[in-house]
């Protein structure tokens, strides 16, 4: 609990590597224009933060749409044979710079980008050695593939829950075992459940016509529902939000947009923030011509806390002061 203290305590830290000779300080090429092709899973709050991020980031060092930068962005509806596609398609366009986002587009993208000469810079991923994207975190890629990553604080999110709720005993969780990050932080999150004592109650899905179903299931069963940052999941999360309120189930989630949905809490990484990082920190100095094969992949751990105090009230809960004072955002 010192540990989760110390975390939320004052600002919340950035942990990037050390960029070195990434850093730059050229501008784009004027009269150039710059192309790339972003692509994301599927359409929802936090990965549309993230795209928004992304952009805003690119227009502060210079690339800007309408002017030197064509930004073409593909949704791939969930399907994985969509985003390969779509991959293949910006390649065939001959765009500068891949721009996946999400786990299975990555993974899509580098099947046909992968030893190319079309840089990857890769964002929304948890961890790309886990998931077959690189070999190493800490070393060059040696590869046109680097990118953004991080870790959801599933450990921190699971404190706060005992913290909030003290008397609980079980624990649910609603998951696509598809969606290999979700699979990794069910793994955490459960394993820490049973630390603490809770009885750990999972529901998987296989899309988002599920998640009502899946989510009255737990009603009865459990004292809270806590959901990781998953895109089925996301997709469909007004339905989590009304079966939990109807029901006052606390929903704590690591989705931080999650909240001005409906949330009861979320701790996790600022979407939009994350979103100028992969650009400032990867994207820009890639385009600027730094070599992708020399550029060490970066890490983000910036987190904060979200609350709903509206959530918390229709739940007949009083949220201890200590947790109050660590609020970033009260939605």
């Amino acid at each position: 609990m010192d540990d989760f203290r110390k975390l939320f305590a004052g600002a919340a830290v950035l942990v990037v590597a050390s960029l070195g000779a990434n850093a730059q300080t050229a501008a784009p090429v004027p009269g150039k224009t710059y192309r790339i092709g972003f692509s994301q899973i599927v359409d929802h709050p936090a990965l549309n933060a993230t795209r928004q991020g992304f952009l805003d980031g690119l227009k502060a060092a210079g690339f800007v749409e309408g002017k030197n930068l064509v930004f073409t962005y593909q949704n791939a509806q969930g399907d994985v044979g969509n985003a390969r596609n779509i991959a293949t398609k910006f390649i065939a366009d001959g765009v500068d710079l891949l721009a996946p986002c999400t786990t299975p587009n990555v993974q899509a993208t580098i099947r046909v980008a992968r030893g190319g000469t079309i840089p990857v810079v890769f964002g929304c991923v948890t961890n790309p050695v886990e998931v077959g994207v690189l070999t190493s975190l800490d070393k060059p890629t040696g590869s046109n593939i680097t990118g953004l990553y991080g870790a959801q604080p599933v450990r921190e999110l699971m404190d706060l829950v005992v913290e909030v709720l003290p008397k609980a005993k079980t624990i649910g969780t609603i998951f696509n075992g598809g969606e290999s990050n979700s699979v990794a932080a069910n793994a955490i999150a459960k394993a820490e459940a049973e630390k603490r004592g809770l009885r750990w109650v999972e529901v998987q899905i296989t899309g988002s016509a599920e998640v009502k179903t899946a989510v009255e299931s737990l009603v009865g069963r459990v004292d809270a529902l806590f959901t990781p940052q998953d895109n089925t999941l996301a997709s469909a999360f007004d339905a989590v939000v009304k079966v939990t309120r109807d029901n006052r189930i606390p929903l704590f989630s690591l989705d931080t947009t999650s909240v001005s949905r409906g949330a009861l809490a979320a701790f996790g990484v600022d979407q939009y923030k994350l979103g100028v990082a992969w650009a400032s920190q990867v994207a820009v100095p890639v385009l600027l011509g730094r070599d992708p094969a020399s550029f060490v992949p970066v890490p983000y751990r910036t987190f904060d806390l979200y609350l709903n105090s509206a959530t918390a009230a229709a739940a007949g809960l009083t949220i201890p002061p200590a947790v109050l004072q660590r609020v970033k955002s009260d939605k």
